[in-house]
């Protein structure tokens, strides 16, 4: 059982472990991953509109969404000025662990803009992959 636990916190980033102990077993843990601030291929407008009316829509998801991650362009959702900012902000007050690509956010020069979220890593994210039992992922 030691062992098992230290083999959990090795392979846990600083957000991973921390949440997994925290998940309750008796709901799905869905984790979803956004790597972009547009869905899809066409018309950028309308994937703009569509990755909106996702994120407005996340909370039917209930108490099963258990975290999001935000990657490359997904960031851009997490900082200020972002339409769908109050409603992740809802979702993280709520219970739902958001997690910002940090490497993503420098990149874009939007470390200091980040309104909602844990910077974080991608141990963070593979570990939650691993937890999670359904991942959603939108491009």
């Amino acid at each position: 059982m030691a062992q098992n636990k230290l083999s959990q916190e090795k392979m846990a980033g600083s957000a991973g472990l921390e949440s997994c102990r925290k998940v309750d077993e008796s709901r799905t843990r869905i984790f979803v991953i956004l790597s972009s601030d547009c869905a899809g291929k066409g018309d950028d407008e309308l994937g703009r509109g569509i990755v909106v009316n996702f994120i407005k829509t996340l909370r039917e998801m209930g108490d099963d969404l258990w975290r999001l991650a935000l990657l490359n362009g997904g960031v851009k959702l997490a900082v200020e000025g972002s339409e769908v900012l109050p409603e992740l902000q809802e979702l993280a007050r709520e219970g739902v662990s958001i997690l910002v690509c940090g490497r993503c956010l420098e990149t874009f020069n939007l470390l200091e803009k980040k309104r909602v979220g844990e910077v974080t890593n991608m141990l963070d994210i593979v570990t939650s992959m691993q937890v999670a039992e359904k991942v959603i992922s939108i491009t």
